[in-house]
């Protein structure tokens, strides 16, 4: 990791250009590439066919960069007699939370375009945890070791995933049917060397719970369930390593005979759920002393024939095809967890699975790293 750390910052401006463009399209802006007349990198990019400028700096005084850069971006739009909603801007140096909002303020007021500012944490959890390819092509850095780290991971995810769909464990009093389950682990699990008692592991979420699970204190864990009527739609667990587990049957209704995954609604829907559920997770793990990033997986078991419950203007998508699906690993801050960031983070893994359901621009409810939702996430994996 210190490697890496080292490489992003001391990257020179060429090679940073090719981080930040390659950065940017794993984070699923469709680019196309220019300089303009100041030889500066820029790109033309689009996020749901919402177009838009992105460009990228190693420059000291950040902020002054970026600033000049929308200058240069304000000229192109005026030039070309085009509006751009978009303004992402990519930079090698360290962004506090409070100076990311300052900014997007400054260019919303300035200009009125939504400001995604990429610093120089987030390119770090990117390559480290999902694209240790892009580190080897771009910064000569092998991250194999790290790579097998996240194998490890997901040897434990797919695991629980097969307790969970076996009903086994934890998961023996889950009801029958269909589930979603996710998954946050922080990255320090297997180097931690405390492991908690029960007793002083704090309460967990249940995802898409409506009421206040009840809890149970168990040798190595802290598990809560989420009643419904005479079953048991979901449970979340913390275990005394730290791992979270959440699985609920909630999220599912029957429609006639047509099987839907709820997206909104009295009942938390998917992306809502997902987010609040995180958020108290994120939480739980820094009571417990971890810090840094966490990794975060959306899975989906047993619902093949599920669609979406979402009015599409394109007409019904075809059911989900897959018996079970797990989303690409998302990095989540531990130590930055406010409802912005976390939306955020999570963005590309609910996208992908909106997706995987038929709808080729994702989620609608998040767009630009900000939460558009009919409904909003609060705590305990439910949403208002």
């Amino acid at each position: 990791m210190k490697e890496l750390e080292y490489a992003i910052e001391a990257a020179d401006e060429g090679t940073f250009e090719n981080v930040a463009a390659a950065f940017i399209r794993s984070r699923g802006y469709r680019t196309k590439e220019f300089r303009a007349d100041t030889g500066e990198w820029s790109a033309r990019i689009w996020m749901r066919s919402r177009p838009g400028i992105a460009c990228a700096s190693v420059a000291a005084d950040w902020r002054e960069a970026l600033r000049a850069s929308a200058r240069k971006v304000k000229r192109i739009e005026r030039e070309r007699g085009e509006e751009y909603g978009l303004f992402v801007f990519v930079t090698n140096r360290d962004v506090t939370g409070l100076q990311e909002f300052d900014m997007e303020d400054e260019i919303w007021k300035e200009y009125g375009w939504r400001l995604r500012l990429y610093h120089r944490q987030d390119l770090i959890g990117e390559l480290y945890n999902t694209a240790p390819g892009l580190a080897k092509h771009h910064l000569d850095i092998n991250l194999g070791f790290d790579t097998d780290h996240l194998a490890t991971l997901e040897e434990l995810r797919d695991e629980r995933l097969d307790g969970i769909r076996a009903r086994d464990g934890a998961a023996t009093e889950l009801a029958p049917g269909p589930a979603v389950a996710l998954h946050v682990v922080p990255n320090g699990i297997f180097s931690f060397e405390r492991r908690w008692a029960s007793s002083e592991i704090p309460d967990p979420s249940v995802l898409a719970a409506t009421d206040t699970p009840a809890v149970d204190a168990r040798e190595t864990l802290k598990i809560a369930y989420d009643r419904d009527d005479d079953e048991y739609a979901g449970y979340g667990l913390i275990r005394h390593d730290g791992l979270y587990e959440s699985a609920t049957t909630r999220l599912f209704r029957l429609s006639g005979d047509e099987l839907l995954v709820r997206t909104a609604g009295e009942t938390a829907g998917l992306d809502a759920a997902v987010v609040a559920a995180v958020r108290e997770a994120l939480a739980a793990l820094s009571s417990m002393g971890f810090s840094a990033t966490a990794s975060v997986w959306i899975s989906v078991l047993d619902a093949a024939d599920a669609r979406l419950d979402h009015d599409d203007a394109h007409g019904p998508t075809g059911p989900f095809g897959f018996d079970r699906y797990s989303t690409r690993v998302a990095t989540a801050s531990i130590a930055d967890r406010e409802h912005a960031t976390v939306v955020r983070d999570l963005e590309p893994a609910l996208s992908e699975l909106w997706r995987a359901f038929g709808h080729p621009d994702g989620t609608p409810n998040v767009e630009d790293g900000e939460w558009r939702g009919r409904t909003i996430p609060i705590e305990g994996g439910r949403s208002s």
